[in-house]
């Protein structure tokens, strides 16, 4: 290796979570996962639409992203948004169903629905998952 070659690698940031920045972006990246989860729990009734949660979920999480992290780092815009788009399967789909208006369907009193989303900053990715039961008591 050159001195060249040191000199850059030195200079170069730590890109791991002993960087604070680094740990910062994938925790604001959970809060707005969080956020759009939440969101998405809370539409799972009987009789939503699915294409719709599904696009709740993504709004919410662009939403999100537009109030952070809006200044240039190093001179460079910082990339943000959905990094996974919000799926929910029901029943027997194995998962990542995201249908277009068209091919949606409406939840159903007892339906078993799996949430899937993911959002990054700076691609620092955070995901989440999560299983609700529409028209069941949901535990905390």
């Amino acid at each position: 290796m050159s001195d060249d070659e040191r000199s850059v690698m030195s200079e170069e940031e730590v890109q791991d979570l002993s960087n604070p920045s680094v740990t910062t972006k994938y925790t604001t990246a959970a809060e707005i996962v969080n956020a759009a989860l939440k969101a998405v729990i809370d539409g799972c009734k009987e009789g939503a639409d699915i294409a719709e949660l599904c696009a709740l979920g993504d709004k919410t999480i662009e939403e999100k992203v537009n109030g952070v992290y809006n200044k240039k780092e190093k001179g460079q815009k910082v990339e943000k948004g959905i990094a996974f788009p919000t799926c929910m399967s029901v029943n027997e789909v194995c998962g990542h169903f995201s249908p277009m208006p068209t091919e949606s369907k409406k939840l159903a009193k007892g339906d078993m629905v799996k949430i899937d989303l993911g959002c990054h900053i700076d691609g620092y990715i955070a995901v989440a998952g999560h299983t609700v039961v529409v028209g069941e008591e949901q535990i905390t």
